[in-house]
């Protein structure tokens, strides 16, 4: 097909007619100019000579800078200087033309910048009522649309694109009326045509004022405090909360600006951001051969993804559950981009043969096993299947990893373990035996280490999404104690202490990560209802149920035999435990799998007590 013939269509023939009936006004008052609407003769008939080929001159140079095939709702600075450059060009020839002429049959120098000037802010202005119109609609113009007005706390980049996509964006309908920042510098400044009317305190004020109805947070890399303020005189105010996406889904691409989401009990229960010797753990994982177990969980999944952005050589991914493997090959390992080689495995953990062939195949130097059963209810009712998943498999699994001879083997365990009244946790607290036992067992070369933690903020299973069902369920909320507490992490901030963690360990160690204040679960749920815009005792209640078998009303941090070392990250702690014998294991693991192959719960919560004293088990 001829280049010039996609251009032909309607619109094409309209934008035409449009700049010929421009440049040719343009051309014609810019004679009426220069000779004060008095235009002679002589001038008058060169005018009508030349008008002509002066229009298609300026057709040609518009059509060679693609002011034909632009988009007329999208006008910037760098389609401006196109649309100059073509008219400056036009007017180079012209002025030229008069010079090679002499000024015989070629428009005035006078008439040609004149002509110049007309053209570009006739088109120009056209341009920009185009993206005006486009971007707000012409029922804004007359205040007849039903947009709501919005605040937006923070005017700094993330603010002034946020402005600037509500305002093209008018399937959001959000209208910014009034940013409010911190900074004085900026107050009483205008970003995009919208007032800095104050700083961020005055936020009743300023949106009584503005007649505000939501509020929209957009200083993603302020402090969880900051945010909970905010939230708080939101709330106060009767006005409802948005906040833009993180930072790090901004910056990577995964997020836009304009994807609003309600403010949440995550944003308001997390901490300040982790600072990380991110090359330490390069060191650790660049180039290397690194294997996850239970990467279809929520620990599993991010550290995938946080190891993934060290560049290691291979990564194998293995879980027991199929659709969570589906789910980590679509949701998070599709939309990285990395060259190292990813394989992805469905395979239970208690299958040594398997076990052994994916070792000597791979050859892994750095294992995180993040595969566990961890519902205390569940394994509460099933001790045989806690005991044979959660240290069974694991004492397994270290000893193929020391035979293979791999560098680090971290363990990914749970502040439950400490003073265990749960089968899950006393389970756990025999993974971390095995661990110590593996570490000096003779020949061991490999770096057995564990890191505790307490439970991540949206995991499956934890007590926030089931007060979130509880709440779309129209209650009640159930909280088996009015002083059960418990720590919050999210679960970025765990992994990312997890390999900050493991480039410390020398093999033997306990950490435990740094998990701020407990928090009572009656005001998890009490938030979580101002939270959806609901009233307790009015729009849904809070039930007290009672402690559940194998439940604290509080998590520890420490166990007593184990004493404290100081580390180089704030908020990791190690705890080096009494080291164990290799036969003090080998017999333990023995005498529990013939509890387990009994399937009598108390016998096996008994044998657990043997070898964990410390348990203090429910039932018996």
């Amino acid at each position: 097909m001829n280049p010039f013939l996609r251009y032909f269509n309607l619109r094409t023939l309209a934008l035409l007619l449009f700049y010929i009936v421009v440049t040719g006004f343009s051309y014609w008052v810019a004679y009426e100019l220069r000779f004060d609407f008095n235009v002679p003769k002589n001038h008058a008939l060169d005018r009508l000579n030349t008008v002509t080929w002066v229009i298609g001159l300026q057709l040609i140079l518009l059509l060679a800078n693609g002011q034909f095939n632009s988009i007329l709702s999208y006008f910037r600075l760098p389609d401006a200087l196109r649309l100059s450059l073509s008219l400056f060009i036009s007017t180079l020839i012209l002025l030229s033309m008069w010079y090679v002429y002499d000024g015989n049959h070629v428009p005035p120098r006078a008439v040609i910048l004149s002509n110049f000037l007309l053209n570009f802010l006739l088109i120009t202005g056209f341009r920009v009522a185009m993206r005006v119109k486009s971007s707000r609609g012409l029922e804004d113009w007359f205040a007849f649309d039903q947009s709501q007005n919005v605040l937006i706390i923070g005017a700094g980049e993330v603010g002034a694109g946020l402005s600037s996509d509500l305002l093209n964006k008018t399937r959001l309908r959000m209208r910014p009326v009034a940013f409010l920042d911190d900074d004085p510098k900026k107050i009483g400044r205008y970003v995009h045509g919208i007032q800095v009317a104050g700083r961020v305190d005055e936020l009743p004020d300023v949106a009584k004022r503005y007649a505000v109805t939501k509020v929209i947070i957009a200083f993603p890399s302020a402090s969880v405090k900051r945010m909970r303020e905010v939230a708080e005189m939101a709330r106060e105010a009767a006005l409802s909360v948005d906040t833009v996406p993180a930072l790090t889904d901004l910056v990577s691409g995964r997020a836009e600006l304009s994807q609003l989401r309600p403010i949440q009990l995550e944003d308001l229960l997390g901490r300040e951001p982790v600072d990380l010797n991110s090359e330490h753990i390069r060191r650790m994982l660049q180039d290397k051969r690194v294997l996850v177990t239970g990467a279809g969980g929520s620990i599993g999944r991010e550290l995938v993804a946080q190891i993934l952005s060290y560049d290691p050589a291979e990564l194998h991914c293995i879980d027991q559950a199929e659709i969570a493997i589906f789910n980590l090959q679509q949701e998070v390992i599709a939309p990285i981009k990395s060259h190292a080689t990813i394989r992805t495995q469905v395979l239970d953990i208690l299958q040594r043969s398997q076990l052994e062939k994916l070792f000597a195949q791979m050859r892994p130097e750095v294992v995180f096993h993040a595969a566990a059963h961890k519902h205390v209810h569940l394994m509460e009712d099933q001790p045989d299947e806690a005991l044979r998943n959660n240290f069974l498999a694991t004492e397994q699994l270290v000893r193929i990893a020391s035979e293979a001879a791999c560098e680090h083997f971290i363990l990914i365990s749970t502040d439950k373990a400490i003073n265990p009244t749960s089968v899950m946790g006393a389970s756990k607290r025999l993974a971390e035996l095995a661990l110590t036992a593996q570490q000096h067992a003779p020949g061991n070369s490999t770096r057995f280490m564990a890191v505790r933690f307490g439970n991540v903020l949206g995991s499956s299973g934890s007590v926030i999404p089931i007060f979130r069902r509880q709440i779309a369920n129209g209650g009640p909320i159930t909280v088996t104690d009015p002083e059960v507490t418990r720590f919050f992490m999210t679960v970025e901030e765990a992994v990312g202490l997890v390999l900050q963690s493991a480039t410390q360990g020398t093999g033997g160690e306990i950490f435990v990560l740094d998990m701020g204040q407990s928090v009572k679960i009656l005001d998890v749920a009490r938030q979580m209802i101002v939270l959806s815009g609901l009233r307790e005792g009015v729009d849904i209640d809070i039930v007290f149920t009672g402690l559940q078998p194998g439940e604290k009303l509080y998590e520890e941090v420490q166990h007593i035999n184990e004493s404290l070392e100081a580390t180089r990250h704030p908020r990791i702690l190690r705890f080096v435990a009494k080291g164990g014998s290799n036969g003090d294991s080998l017999a333990a693991s023995q005498e529990l799998s013939r509890a387990v192959e009994s399937a009598d719960a108390l016998e096996i919560k008994r044998c657990i007590q043997k070898y964990v004293p410390e348990y203090t088990p429910w039932g018996i």
